[in-house]
């Protein structure tokens, strides 16, 4: 088992595939950057064996990310190569949705099963503003594609900027509500991609009351779990839920 100084057993393993990304959002990374050389990462093969090495130390979860991690060619085949590793329980991926779209079918047959997609507006207008690309209609096409391939749980991001996109809380929420999907909000954090102002947070506190205010009352889930990053909240009615990552006004990095 993999136990740290503080007591806490850990069996997820975040695994980036890719430091490249197909958008530029203010909050994550700057218009001009330097990719790692492609030889450097490390192959499907070597990821592989790295994982079959954690599994019998209690690793069963696995998370795929990037930068984008759909910009790494043939991620299907990988998916596939770690989902047959002995112990391996749980796969996930945490993806801008673009290439969604024409991959969803094929990486949920390879064995993934778990989503988060980042989607900060459902205004196309202010979805450019923050990414710095177009891209809206292919993130909902992507979001589509992977209802319809069987994804579950399927979990919209959103980085809340106050001052940007504070308004679109309640309507991602309705929209996730509305969808099946699980609404996930993330308080803007300090991650290296230019000042960070404490002033552009909108913190959880402001996320739940306008939640509670323009869509429905919310209420702890039945499972949150105290170690995990985000909060887990249900609509009162049972319509679903949200969660919040509240990296500022609540660090979570002991308990995590």
């Amino acid at each position: 088992m993999l136990i740290d100084t503080f007591g806490r057993t850990h069996n997820n393993l975040r695994i980036s595939v890719t430091d490249r990304c197909n958008l530029r959002c203010t909050y994550c990374m700057p218009e001009e950057v330097v990719f790692m050389d492609r030889a450097e990462l490390l192959t499907f093969e070597e990821i592989t064996h790295f994982v079959r090495v954690a599994a019998p130390l209690g690793i069963d979860k696995l998370r795929l990310t990037g930068g984008e991690p759909l910009l790494r060619r043939d991620l299907p085949r990988l998916v596939g190569m770690v989902a047959a590793v002995s112990g391996i329980k749980d796969i996930g991926l945490t993806t801008n949705g673009l290439l969604l779209a024409q991959q969803a079918q094929a990486l949920f047959d390879a064995g993934l099963r778990r989503i988060n997609i980042s989607l900060d507006t459902l205004d196309p207008g202010r979805f450019r503003a923050i990414s710095r690309r177009d891209g809206f209609e292919q993130v909902l096409a992507g979001i589509a594609a992977a209802k319809k391939a069987g994804f579950s749980p399927i979990k919209i991001n959103a980085v809340v900027l106050r001052g940007l996109n504070e308004q679109d809380v309640a309507p991602l929420a309705r929209f996730a509500r509305e969808h099946g999907l699980e609404m996930r909000f993330i308080e803007y954090m300090p991650i290296g991609a230019g000042e960070w102002e404490r002033s552009k947070v909108y913190f959880a506190h402001e996320i739940l009351e306008q939640i509670e205010r323009e869509v429905a009352p919310l209420v702890p889930a039945d499972d949150d779990d105290p170690r995990a990053a985000a909060m887990d909240f249900q609509y009162s009615d049972g319509g679903g839920r949200v969660g919040i990552i509240a990296s500022i006004s609540r660090p979570f990095c002991m308990s995590c």
